[in-house]
């Protein structure tokens, strides 16, 4: 989309350049570390170890040494592009075979995720919100309002 932002008259809501590309790519790796923590039991986790591990393969992604990661502009994109490319084709062919071969042989998570999440282990995945309920936060205003209506 952003290749052609211009001739669809997007260009004054969405980015373009290399900086534009720069973002969207280093963002979209935080967001699959998120997504890989839950897990790999649920199909969201699976299919992002599938992209993650499709675009590390490529060279789009990159494991450095020190434990963090990095994303190579250079090659990010024609790695996208080959990623849709392949899926969209094994959809189109309806080609369960090379499908389940993808699932079966790209669904894990890479030692190098598995370092970096044993890292984060003291870190929560999410955040779990604790709701107050009504009752303990006005319980005289709810035994009134039960009172002047006895239906509720």
């Amino acid at each position: 989309m952003m290749d052609h932002a211009k001739e669809m008259g997007l260009e004054k809501v969405l980015s373009m350049g290399p900086a534009a590309e720069r973002q969207l790519y280093t963002t979209y790796l935080a967001s699959s570390f998120r997504t890989l923590r839950f897990g790999l039991h649920e199909a969201h986790g699976r299919g992002m170890a599938i992209q993650v591990n499709y675009l590390m393969a490529k060279g789009a992604f990159v494991a450095e040494k020190d434990g963090t990661f990095s994303v190579n502009l250079e090659k990010a994109k024609k790695a996208v592009q080959d990623l849709d490319h392949d899926l969209l084709t094994m959809e189109a062919e309806g080609n369960y075979a090379a499908a389940k071969k993808m699932l079966d042989d790209a669904a894990t998570l890479r030692p190098e995720f598995q370092a970096a999440f044993a890292k984060l282990k003291d870190i929560p995945t999410d955040i779990a919100p604790h709701f107050v309920t009504a009752e303990k936060l006005a319980p005289s205003t709810l035994a009134k309002a039960a009172h002047v209506n006895p239906t509720r």
